[in-house]
């Protein structure tokens, strides 16, 4: 979880339930290095007690090597941040919708990637 990305960001295609691509937009990080944003699309979660929760407007690019959840993008959805001793949680009122753990002063996700399996229709899910 990124509490400066303006974008929430997958390196992995085949994450995506569909796609949209995009035509020539780029993105610039905060190391100078800027990244072509292949496309976009909804991203599902499963978080650490079951729940699924969709991350809307995630952009596609194939050259990071990391997900991001942009904490900035769900604030402009309506959702507030609270930072803790032992992480970061996004609420919705009283709702916790996302939690992460800190390790090494980076913020990880209490949850894993979920993916449709294009034959069955059913939903798996990737750490």
């Amino acid at each position: 979880m990124d509490t400066c990305s303006t974008y929430h960001v997958c390196p992995k295609r085949e994450l995506f339930a569909s796609f949209e691509e995009l035509d020539g937009d780029l993105m610039s990080m905060g190391d100078d290095h800027t990244y072509w944003l292949v496309g976009r699309d909804t991203f599902r979660i499963s978080m650490y007690d079951g729940t699924l929760r969709e991350l809307n407007e995630v952009r596609y690019i194939p050259s990071m090597t990391k997900n991001i959840i942009s904490v900035g993008a769900l604030k402009a959805e309506g959702l507030r941040e609270t930072l803790g001793e032992g992480g970061l949680k996004i609420s919705s009122g009283s709702l916790v919708v996302l939690k992460s753990i800190r390790h090494n002063n980076l913020y990880y996700l209490t949850g894993s990637a979920v993916t449709r399996l294009a034959s069955s229709g059913q939903f798996s899910t990737r750490s």
